[in-house]
Parts: C-alpha cells; sequence; structure tokens
C-alpha cells in the first residue's frame, strides 16, 4: 500500500499496523483498516474517513502514552477503544514498528490477555432502552390510529438492532460488529438466529411484531430481565438508573 510507505517517512509515525480483512485478504467488498501510532496526538485525533485504492478506510490515531498504559492494564472496558485496540492488534498485521512498541505490547497481551468486560453501566443503559422501547411498540401496535402503526414501522428499525446489542451486552461480551454478531448466533444461538431471520423476511406488521416480542423474550440474561407489570425505574439527570430514585418516588407519591 503506497500510503503506508508514504507514512513511514514521517517522523511523528511511531507503528503503523492493518486489520480486519486490511490484514488478511483483501475483497471488493472489505473496507481497509488502518491503525497509526503517533509520537504524541496533540491534534487529539481519533479517526479519519476517507478512501483508499478506491476502498472505504478507517483510519485510527493512537499515541505511545496510550500504548504504554495498556502494557500494565489487567481488564479493559470491551467495548471502548481500549478493547477494541487489543482485539485489532491481536488479529492484525503489524505493517511498521521501528521501536517495536506494537511487538512488545502483542507479546504481553499474548501472554496474559487483559479480561475484557462490559461495564454494568451499558448492561443497565440497555435494560432501560430494550424494556421501554419495548412497551413504547406494543402501544403503538395496539392503537388504533393508522399513524401509530406507521410510525411502529420505523422504530422498529432500531427496536430490533437495539435487541441485539443488548443480547451481547448483558451476556458481557463486547460488540464487535455485525459479521461477529451473525458468526456467533451460527455458532452458539441458532434459535436466535433463526427467529431474527423470520423478522427481516417479514413483510406484515402484524407477522413483525411476533417474532420482535420473541426476539425481546429472549435476549434477557442474569441480573437483566424484562421490567413487572409493577415497574418504578428512576432516571437521574445523567440518564442513569439510580434505584435511590425509585425509592424516593415511591415515598413522594405513596406508593409504598
Amino acid at each position: 500500500m503506497n500510503l503506508i510507505e508514504q507514512l513511514k517517512l514521517s517522523p511523528r509515525v511511531k507503528g503503523i499496523f492493518t486489520t480486519g480483512t486490511t490484514a488478511t485478504k483483501l475483497t471488493l467488498s472489505s473496507d481497509i483498516d488502518l491503525v497509526i501510532i503517533l509520537d504524541k496526538n496533540d491534534e487529539s485525533i481519533k479517526s479519519v474517513y476517507t478512501k483508499i485504492e478506491n476502498h472505504f478506510s478507517d483510519i485510527f490515531f493512537f499515541d505511545i502514552d496510550f500504548i504504554n498504559q495498556l502494557k500494565s492494564r489487567q481488564e479493559v472496558s470491551g467495548n471502548n477503544f481500549d478493547g477494541m485496540f487489543l482485539e485489532w492488534l491481536v488479529k492484525g498485521k503489524i505493517e511498521y514498528d521501528p521501536e517495536s512498541l506494537l511487538l512488545t505490547l502483542k507479546n504481553i497481551i499474548d501472554k496474559n490477555p487483559p479480561l475484557q468486560n462490559v461495564t454494568d453501566s451499558e448492561k443497565r443503559d440497555f435494560w432501560i432502552k430494550t424494556n421501554y422501547n419495548f412497551i413504547a411498540n406494543l402501544r403503538y401496535y395496539n392503537s388504533s390510529d393508522e399513524l401509530y402503526r406507521k410510525a411502529l414501522e420505523m422504530r422498529l428499525l432500531y427496536s430490533v438492532i437495539e435487541l441485539i446489542t443488548a443480547y451481547f451486552s448483558f451476556r458481557g461480551i463486547p460488540w464487535r460488529g455485525e459479521k461477529a454478531a451473525v458468526k456467533y448466533f451460527e455458532e452458539h444461538d441458532l434459535e436466535f438466529f433463526s427467529v431474527f431471520q423470520k423478522y427481516t423476511q417479514s413483510n406484515n406488521l402484524d407477522v413483525k411484531m411476533k417474532y420482535y416480542q420473541d426476539l425481546f423474550n429472549k435476549i434477557f440474561f442474569g441480573d437483566y430481565q424484562k421490567w413487572e407489570d409493577d415497574f418504578v425505574v428512576g432516571i437521574s439527570k445523567k440518564d442513569s438508573y439510580k434505584p435511590e430514585l425509585t425509592k424516593w418516588w415511591e415515598k413522594l407519591s405513596g406508593k409504598k
């Protein structure tokens, strides 16, 4: 790739690696995934989207400080750039590493990979969104107003993918994109994937709602379950779930 050769000429660039199909076998449908390590990211740049050799390209930027702080981590959040970077590096191909920064980190995580977790706050957010939208979608579906049913078709577009991402979050599995999700379902939960496929093949709102409800009932795991009929969920100004606000409301309203 001509761009990599050009980047090597810059004293600011301390490492480059490719990941995804860019590191294995680039196809016509592939995008280019390129990770660049800078000396210091004074520009606070996260990424550049562009075209390289007629492929849509994601170029991500990190710096030496970021690399160094990962060396001693025993646990990282799987859904932020700490977790994603480590997975990209493990599966990627080092293209340029004059000071062995990338190779050193890769050797460390090969021997002692940090635990990649999904935070409780992420799980709670999905617990709220999936339950809230399910209740709202049922309300729209049961309405006699045709406008509500037309609007429901729009709501289902994001509600279903929300169920899929919540499925992974509740089980503590970091999200790694749609292709990884398909592979996971094909290997571990064909029943769920079969219901999803039936949903996508449906052209009738009544049938869509049946499969949407089936998917909803299958996502929950562990502490994160469907709301009971007498639910009370308190949300702070920061949009986070606070059990103490639930108790505050129950006291204020005389519910308990």
